[in-house]
């Protein structure tokens, strides 16, 4: 998710912010149940980053005066694998409904903001659900993920907006529909 360095030259590539509200609809009569809702959390995540030593990281950024947890992405100057991924822990559908909507919010960094030699930057990224009867724990399985949309934030974000406090959110909603196992991930 987003984390602010003040005072750190680290470059900042993706930043991502998810306040992941998962919802979802039941047929008739229509009532909107919040299955997650990472917005209002007051510690850490304890989501799954894969691989496990890279990539993602967690901290807290305030937004609006109110601190948020969230996970950050910062792998510009990576001359390595930047396939990096992030699972949220199983959430829990039910037998209610088979279509989810999934609430994002979160900021990008503008690729074109930073200085000098630039390895790897993305301003997108992939949305991934796996459904699953039951918690699989720690096993990550990327290959049993499908993709559900390819995810662009219409405002980006430089250095400076991070020093005046200027971050503009950027929110996506999607839909998963079909849905049969009891439970599902998101990544």
């Amino acid at each position: 998710m987003d984390l602010r360095f003040l005072g750190r030259k680290a470059a900042l590539a993706l930043e991502l912010l998810f306040l992941f509200s998962v919802s979802f609809l039941q047929e008739i009569p229509a009532k909107e149940v919040n299955l997650l809702d990472t917005s209002t959390s007051q510690n850490e995540l304890g989501w799954l980053p894969d691989p496990p030593d890279s990539g993602w990281s967690e901290g807290q950024q305030m937004i609006n005066g109110t601190p948020v947890y969230m996970y950050q992405d910062c792998s510009v100057l990576s001359e390595g694998d930047t396939d990096h991924w992030l699972r949220t822990n199983w959430i829990f559908r039910g037998e209610a409904s088979s279509r989810i909507f999934v609430e994002l919010q979160f900021t990008i960094r503008d690729c074109k903001s930073f200085r000098g030699e630039m390895v790897s930057c993305k301003e997108t990224f992939n949305l991934y659900y796996m459904e699953s009867e039951q918690d699989v724990g720690i096993q990550f399985r990327r290959p049993l993920f499908t993709k559900i949309n390819t995810v662009a934030g219409d405002n980006i974000f430089t250095a400076r907006d991070v020093e005046v406090g200027s971050l503009k959110l950027n929110m996506e909603v999607c839909s998963i529909g079909k849905l049969q196992q009891r439970g599902f991930y998101l990544a």
